[in-house]
């Protein structure tokens, strides 16, 4: 029989849980194929109980992707119900209702059986690098111009490989060899999860996991909510205008009503905008995902995820929305309104709790690259290229530069992707005077330049945003700079899209930078001497924004000049 779950030997269990999905995601990077799951990190790792109820997350994951993995078992169960598995099955789904939105998000699911018993499940979703379709689709009209989609089925029954469903994806995907290598990957990596929690399960002589995951989300939910409960009761709206524009010329509008009361927070978004014919619809999960981001990133960093840290985030969106459409809308590239939840969240706790939101970001939309063509000895690739602008200043401190928020995954590595497409990074650098100025400034933009040296034509899908409307600034901050896509000397792109690119062709990104915080006028004439040092903004931007005077010989803050300009201001 099993023993009491006491404070002892429940947080051992509860750490135990963590290592070992950490052990799943770990298994996952050092076998995967591709850069985006080996390099990026675009992956999230889960265990659950035997009635699908999420207990624990691997530490490194991705928002999206991990805030979509709570209802994902339920969802699978609800197509092959518990008695229906056996010991050795393994379950596939990349449904964008489903999992985390789009065709990429690749869910594997593996059945835990404990002497027979049916314990729990060890869940991977991995971004795959194809998943068939048209490569990019930044103008799909609908769903089924975005990839191969996978209903919940089984990859594999009791321990032998389904032929035909390897087959067919096989088939439809441009680098069979990578994608079917990450989908072994993923396979592996719940492998050594199930063993994981069968060695718990006998070492602490537990014959269920239901009691363990309920005390793990009573106490998650518990601890959320306490911390919910520091902010002030109210009700506030909040609405951001995104530049993406509807069928009609209408900028696509965001709108929340947000209520906190008393350690629950709901939120309405109601007024949002219909869905549109365009591939940047973000499904109920994907919305959910980064509603609740926000709040446990300011309030709880350090809880861990699991399901109960998901209750105590009530939201309603109106279905047929773009936060919630129907299908079959195209959201391949639903990181670029998705990311904006944040935003609108962040700029209705504002008008409460002043002290704990950020800027705007640069950083959001995602900026993701994508490329398709021949290597000079015939063999295929396709790969992406990561990298993104500034994260938005806070009310105590600046904002990181050239990092991807909310996303967390990693930037590409240089090296990397010239080892896996034939291409060149040219530049990567990041661009002075990008950060908002404020108090606190904004984290900088970069510049990327990527030339072609293949021989044959590559086969693009640029993606970015901010290119009209830069992050905004935030208490009297100001704004970042804008972002660019360009094709050698040409015009810069009005939003994202496709090109072909051949040799010698140049590619440059411009990422933007985030908001400020606060008005310039008053950032320590110290932090400015500092920026100017590092060259992150120049000795125009420092006098012209920041009202800081700088000894053109030495390049440095004149501290007596800056007091007599600021005091003649």
């Amino acid at each position: 029989m099993s023993e009491p779950l006491d404070g002892l030997r429940f947080q051992v269990l509860w750490s135990r849980l963590i290592s070992v999905a950490d052990e799943i995601a770990t298994t996952l990077v050092k076998t995967a194929f591709s850069l985006i799951v080996r390099d990026n990190h675009d992956y999230a790792c889960a265990l659950y109980d035997s009635r699908g109820v999420m207990l624990a997350q691997s530490t490194q994951c991705t928002p999206g992707q991990a805030g979509s993995t709570p209802s994902v078992m339920r969802d699978m169960l609800n197509v092959y119900p518990p008695e229906t598995l056996n010991d050795g099955d393994v379950l596939i789904c990349n449904d964008p209702w489903i999992g985390a939105g789009h065709a990429p998000d690749v869910f594997i699911a593996t059945p835990i059986f404990h002497k027979g018993v049916l314990a729990g499940f060890a869940c991977t979703c991995a971004h795959h690098v194809d998943m068939g379709g048209r490569l990019g689709a930044t103008d799909a009209r609908d769903v089924y111009e975005e990839g191969v989609i996978i209903p919940v089925s089984k990859l594999i029954v009791e321990g032998e490989q389904n032929d035909e469903l390897f087959r067919l994806i096989t088939r439809n995907v441009r680098t069979p060899e990578k994608v079917m290598g990450d989908l072994r990957a993923q396979i592996s990596a719940n492998h050594v999860g199930a063993e994981g929690i069968r060695r718990m399960m006998d070492e602490f002589d537990l014959t269920t996991l239901t009691d363990l995951s309920n005390a793990v989300s009573e106490r998650s939910e518990q601890a959320l909510r306490s911390a919910i409960a520091t902010l002030p009761n109210g009700t506030v709206s909040h609405e951001v205008l995104h530049e993406i524009t509807d069928d009609d010329g209408q900028r696509l509008k965001l709108a929340l009503r947000l209520e906190l009361i008393d350690g629950t927070v709901k939120l309405d978004f109601t007024g949002t905008s219909p869905q549109v014919a365009k591939p940047i619809n973000a499904v109920l999960n994907i919305t959910r995902a980064y509603c609740v981001f926000p709040f446990i990133a300011t309030l709880c960093p350090d809880l861990p995820m699991n399901a109960g840290a998901f209750r105590p985030i009530e939201i309603d969106v109106p279905e047929g929305t773009v936060l919630n459409p129907t299908y079959p809308a195209p959201g391949m590239y639903r990181s670029l309104l998705s990311y904006f939840t944040v935003e609108v969240i962040m700029g209705a706790l504002q008008k409460l709790a002043p002290e704990k939101v950020m800027a705007p970001s640069g950083t959001y939309p995602l900026w993701i690259q994508k490329f398709a063509g021949t290597r000079d000895d015939g063999r295929e690739f396709v790969t992406h290229f990561n990298a993104q602008g500034g994260q938005g200043a806070f009310h105590d401190r600046d904002g990181v530069t050239a990092v991807v928020f909310p996303g967390n995954i990693a930037s590409t590595s240089v090296e990397l992707f010239e080892y896996e497409t034939p291409m060149l990074v040219r530049k990567r650098a990041l661009t002075p005077d990008s950060g908002g100025p404020g108090r606190h400034r904004g984290g900088l933009g970069q510049e990327t330049v990527l030339e072609t040296r293949a021989p044959m034509p590559i086969r693009t899908a640029l993606s970015g945003g901010r290119f009209h409307h830069p992050a905004s600034g935030m208490e009297g901050g100001s704004q970042g700079s804008k972002g660019e896509i360009r094709i050698n000397d040409g015009a810069p792109f009005p939003h994202s899209d496709r090109a072909d690119l051949v040799t010698g062709d140049r590619v440059t990104l411009r990422q933007p930078g985030g908001g400020g915080f606060g008005p310039a006028s008053e950032r320590d004439p110290a932090s400015v001497d500092a920026d100017l040092r590092e060259g992150y903004i120049t000795a125009a931007a420092a006098t012209s924004d920041y009202a800081v005077a700088v000894d053109t010989v030495t390049g440095r803050v004149d501290m007596d000049a800056t007091r007599a300009l600021r005091a003649a201001k």
